[in-house]
C-alpha cells in the first residue's frame, strides 16, 4: 500500500467520514422513535448515558458486535438498521466513486 492509497476517501478513518455520522443519526432516530431518553436506553443497553451520547454524536465508533448489541437493545433487527443506513449513504457513495451500481436481475 503506497502513500497515495492512504489518502483515498474509502480508506479515511471512519470516525471522520460522513457515513459514520449518518450511522449515528440513524441510531439516534431509532432510539427516539422508541420514546426512550438516552438515560433510559443506556440502562437497557447496560451502559452509561455518556456512552449513548457519544455514539449518537459520532464521537464513539461502534464495531459490528456493538452495533448488534445496540440493535438488540432497540428491538430492531440488524438488517433493518443496515438497510436504513445504506439508503441514506448510497447517494454519497455514488458521488465519491462516480459510478452507479447495477441492479442485479
Amino acid at each position: 500500500m503506497g502513500a497515495s492509497d492512504l489518502r483515498s476517501p474509502l480508506l479515511a478513518k471512519s470516525l471522520y467520514r460522513p457515513e459514520n455520522l449518518e450511522l449515528a443519526a440513524v441510531l439516534r432516530e431509532i432510539r427516539e422513535a422508541t420514546g426512550q431518553t438516552q438515560t433510559q436506553f443506556a440502562v437497557r443497553l447496560g451502559r452509561g448515558q455518556t456512552y449513548v451520547s457519544n455514539v449518537e454524536l459520532g464521537i464513539k465508533r461502534l464495531d459490528l458486535v456493538e452495533v448488534r448489541d445496540y440493535c438488540a437493545a432497540l428491538d430492531v433487527p440488524l438488517a433493518t438498521l443496515i438497510a436504513q443506513w445504506e439508503a441514506r449513504i448510497e447517494p454519497s457513495i455514488h458521488r465519491k466513486t462516480g459510478k452507479r451500481q447495477r441492479k442485479a436481475h
